[in-house]
């Protein structure tokens, strides 16, 4: 179901504030709500049966405490992403995709956008003096294969 003006700009502004997404590239978007799960789309609404399922990407999950980014999104939008950005280390990486957290010193709390070697992989959580990878189990299987290549 398509969503209210108002929420899809609160959706653009998150969007905006936290990770510095030119609000502009978003507002084309057409955005759906399916319970909390909040969809994005380039493509049209398709009538009928199709309609039962949004098209697009998951793009973030809207819970009481505020928006969710989804990985699969901040990876889409690479190098959009402006703001809120964690470049990490190889071994940091690893850490983090075994499902570990590592010492994060920043006092900013908050989502963030995980990236290496300027590709963004997906988003993390800063929390008390802590960074965690909040990438999906099945992604972070295959960036751990990927990296088996790296020395």
């Amino acid at each position: 179901m398509p969503v209210s003006p108002e929420l899809k700009q609160e959706i653009l502004a998150f969007y905006h504030q936290r990770f510095g997404v030119p609000e502009p590239f978003l507002r084309d978007l057409l955005i759906h709500a399916n319970k909390e799960e909040i969809w994005g789309g380039a493509g049209i609404d398709l009538p009928g049966i199709y309609s039962a399922r949004p098209m697009g990407l998951r793009i973030a999950r809207n819970f009481p405490g505020g928006f969710k980014p989804t990985s699969v999104f901040l990876t889409a939008l690479g190098a959009r992403v402006s703001k809120s950005i964690v470049s990490v280390e190889l071994e940091d990486l690893r850490k983090l995709l075994l499902g570990q957290r590592i010492p994060f010193p920043d006092a900013d709390s908050g989502y963030v956008a995980l990236a290496f070697r300027g590709d963004t992989l997906g988003c993390g959580r800063a929390h008390q003096g802590k960074l965690q990878a909040l990438i999906p189990t099945g992604r972070r299987k295959e960036l751990l294969d990927i990296l088996r290549t790296y020395a």
